[in-house]
């Protein structure tokens, strides 16, 4: 009689691997991560997820782990109740991390630098009168403080603390800056504060403050430093104009003063100096064609950008004019607007400068597929991961990457949802862990397979599966119930 036996039982993903993925998947709705506050899985993920429901971020507030509670105070849409519960936590990490407000990055195929939601009058109340000197400090870097607890924060017994809520001023008042200046003697300290002037430095005070400079005569960079920002935005009068002209370093900073008299913005339109005439050039206010007259080269290198084109009201004239501008850092910061219509677009797309053609990647929610797949071949920067995911990337681009030697390359086009379903299946079984997890999350891949791929034996693998945002809701539910949650 012969005897037969069971094939051994495929191995199955630990239940917190599925756990953890379902807690980063985007479509997972508000009962579900409801629900994941009390799996036993590092909750750090769920804490900084920006579409945590109030209920489930009033949970995570109590955390036994700090780290999780300070995941959560950085999260930039909080509700008031939980701000309050953040604001007397036992950990000054957690209220510092609170406290300061910091600017988040949002990466949707589009990535920018955003503001968070200003915390509740009583939370900010509150942490003015924080034991913890460095939670004050923390407060003071935030730029939402509201200006009378400013204010008050300037008297604070702690000197650091009172220096940076006056270098930190959003719009520091120019007729206190004398007061300012008291409180902030550092060098950067001071350059940060006249950044954010409300207008120009008092003649005064930019007298005193290079009198001040002159007499340490230290010759340091920070001093010279220091005194081209008094350069450019000093109320200039004769003898400040005379004194800065005079001093070769110093002419490019007055050439960019909105104060100097028009005769001194013709000659230095033709100053040997290329910083000079670059300073020139980006001038708000300047006469068109003066400006289009000024030669200058341009370092497709640095980060330099038009302040004020970012937020200028231009028409439809300007936008094109600035496209197809001779100076390519108008061209580029033109690049950052989120309003630029397609025919703009366009042009900016074809520009000879990379650094605007990457802008346009950037920051282009109409961003030509042909200019995202030919700077996602080279660019190696973590905006790639961006570009794969922009609306108009091209499918056969991604395919491409997706079966490239390169481990990075597949990494980042592993879920593009445009690839084959054999490319697909050839990166479930990457040699890479990280590649495996991606191509997982792929949301291309059938409802059926994506259920197989929920028990694979390979947790990468597993955990992508939960994290797939084409994952049904029925199949998230099944995965809370087995937990017990």
């Amino acid at each position: 009689m012969s005897s037969s036996t069971e094939p051994p039982a495929a191995a199955q993903p630990d239940l917190d691997v599925l756990l953890s993925g379902l807690a980063g998947n985007p479509s997972a709705p508000p009962e579900v991560l409801i629900r994941l506050t009390a799996a036993s899985i590092d909750r750090s993920g769920l804490a900084r997820r920006r579409d945590l429901p109030p209920e489930a971020a009033a949970v995570l507030a109590t955390d036994p782990d700090a780290a999780v509670r300070s995941d959560l105070a950085a999260h930039p849409h909080l509700p008031p109740a939980v701000q309050l519960a953040l604001a007397g936590d036992t950990d000054p990490g957690v209220r510092g991390r609170l406290a300061e407000g910091a600017e988040y990055f949002t990466t949707v195929g589009v990535h920018g630098r955003l503001a968070p939601d200003p915390l509740a009058r009583e939370v900010y109340e509150l942490l003015t009168c924080d034991p913890e000197p460095k939670v004050r400090r923390a407060l003071a870097f935030n730029r939402r403080l509201p200006e009378d607890l400013r204010v008050g924060m300037l008297d604070d017994p702690d000197a650091r603390t009172a220096a940076i809520a006056a270098s930190e001023w959003p719009s520091a008042p120019a007729g206190r800056i004398r007061e300012l200046l008291s409180r902030v003697t550092g060098h950067f300290g001071r350059q940060m504060l006249l950044l954010r002037l409300d207008g120009p430095l008092p003649v005064e005070a930019a007298h005193a403050l290079v009198a001040e400079i002159d007499s340490m005569a230290d010759g340091t960079s920070r001093s010279e430093g220091l005194l081209r920002q008094v350069a450019e935005v000093a109320d200039l009068d004769t003898g400040l104009t005379d004194r800065f002209l005079a001093t070769p370093d110093l002419r490019a900073a007055v050439a960019a003063n909105p104060t100097l008299p028009p005769e001194h913005v013709a000659d230095l339109a033709r100053d040997p100096d290329n910083q000079v005439r670059a300073a020139v050039a980006a001038r708000r206010g300047l006469d068109p064609v003066l400006r289009e007259s000024i030669p200058v080269d341009y370092d497709d290198r640095s980060s330099s950008v038009v302040g004020w084109l970012l937020t200028e009201d231009l028409s439809a004239a300007d936008r094109m004019a600035f496209a197809r501008s001779r100076h390519q850092i108008f061209r580029k910061t033109l690049a950052l607007r989120p309003d630029l219509p397609d025919d703009v677009v366009g042009i900016l797309a074809d520009d000879e400068s990379f650094a605007v053609r990457l802008f346009v990647c950037e920051r282009q929610p109409n961003a030509p597929g042909r200019l995202l797949a030919r700077i996602a071949e080279k660019w190696t920067s973590y905006s790639r991961w961006d570009m794969l995911g922009h609306k108009n990337f091209p499918a056969d681009a991604a395919t491409r990457l997706a079966r490239s030697d390169d481990t990075q390359d597949r990494a980042v086009a592993a879920a593009h949802p445009g690839l084959p379903a054999e490319t697909i299946e050839a990166l479930l079984t990457d040699e890479n862990d990280a590649v495996r997890c991606r191509a997982a999350t792929n949301p291309a891949i059938p409802v059926g397979r994506l259920t197989e791929l929920l028990g694979a034996a390979d947790r990468f693998v597993a955990s992508g599966a939960a994290a797939n945002r084409s994952l049904p809701l029925t199949a998230m539910q099944r995965i809370l119930d087995r937990a017990g949650l």
